[in-house]
């Protein structure tokens, strides 16, 4: 894999990232050049764009993919790296929101992503050094425990989910050597390599069909009277065109423009600590605070802390 800080997201600096500097060989893409036609055109070559070209290619169509820059050099690539079930918003906010029978068809389809997640990495054989030791929430203050064991009911009752457990402080101590208030560990979460993964996506979707060309920055967007998007040296004409680009469409669509924010967030990555691990579980972690610390251990024994 070529490491060069070249490219429309080389300036979001992740070409001297811990990910960056232990990602698998993978081949550049060419830019594209001229006119093609294709049955679906994805714009974006992070998990979303990927996952998405590779199932489609897989059923049978033609798709190209443009990645304005390198492959998993967005968020793809650069995130936590935590398998987390389930969404953002947990049990109780869902219900409260969408009512028990929308919420249960919510959480369902979220961890249903799980599922595929795992199904991919196995069929395709991506090593992204994937360890399913589980995800613990730390309690910051003893009102977040209360808090747990009201969330682990609805998730029992409303959602029939009943992989969580409730951990007092010092069992909370023995996963993780932090002073929480007490935690709740859900088992079938993770960790993983994320720009690894995303990088197994693209070869995963290059063995399907998919015809990938980075540094080829979508500049405008046609619907009529065909879809086509072009790139400043070519164009794609598509019957399907998806949008996976998120916050980096750079004003393709206009609709997005209005609900993208800036937030700031940001990884360490320490020496190897040897015999100084501070996560014996292996567990991925997060916490309750409103700005929350989430941070795990890597395969060569770092820790990785963000927030």
């Amino acid at each position: 894999m070529t490491l060069r800080s070249t490219g429309f997201n080389s300036g979001l600096g992740i070409g001297k990232s811990y990910y960056v500097a232990t990602a698998n060989s993978e081949p550049d893409h060419p830019a594209l050049a001229g006119d093609v036609e294709a049955d679906l055109v994805v714009v974006g070559g992070g998990c979303t764009g990927l996952s998405t070209a590779l199932h489609a290619a897989e059923r049978g169509l033609k798709v190209v993919l443009l990645e304005g820059g390198k492959i998993g050099w967005g968020a793809s690539g650069r995130n936590g790296g935590q398998m987390i079930p389930g969404l953002r918003k947990g049990a109780k906010g869902l219900v409260k929101s969408f009512g028990p029978e929308r919420a249960k068809a919510l959480f369902d389809l979220a961890f249903e992503a799980r599922g595929l997640v795992l199904d991919i990495i196995e069929r395709h054989g991506i090593e992204c050094d994937l360890r399913l030791t589980g995800h613990l929430v730390g309690a910051v203050s003893a009102s977040d425990v209360r808090d747990f064991e009201e969330e682990a009911e609805c998730l029992a009752k409303v959602m029939k989910f009943t992989d969580v457990e409730i951990l007092s402080a010092a069992e909370a101590r023995q996963m993780v050597d932090t002073p929480y208030q007490g935690a709740v560990y859900e088992r079938l979460g993770g960790h993983m390599h994320p720009l690894n993964y995303t990088l197994g996506l693209a070869r995963a979707a290059v063995g399907a069909g998919v015809v990938i060309h980075e540094n080829s920055v979508a500049v405008r967007l046609e619907r009529e009277p065909s879809i086509r998007v072009f790139t400043d040296n070519g164009a794609v004409r598509a019957r399907h065109v998806v949008l996976a680009g998120d916050a980096l469409l750079k004003g393709l669509e206009p609709r997005v423009n209005s609900r993208i924010m800036p937030v700031g967030n940001y990884i360490v990555a320490t020496e190897p600590l040897g015999e100084r691990n501070v996560i014996p579980a292996n567990v991925a972690v997060s916490d309750t605070l409103f700005v929350v610390n989430y941070y795990r251990m890597s395969a060569d024994g770092r820790l990785l802390f963000g927030g």
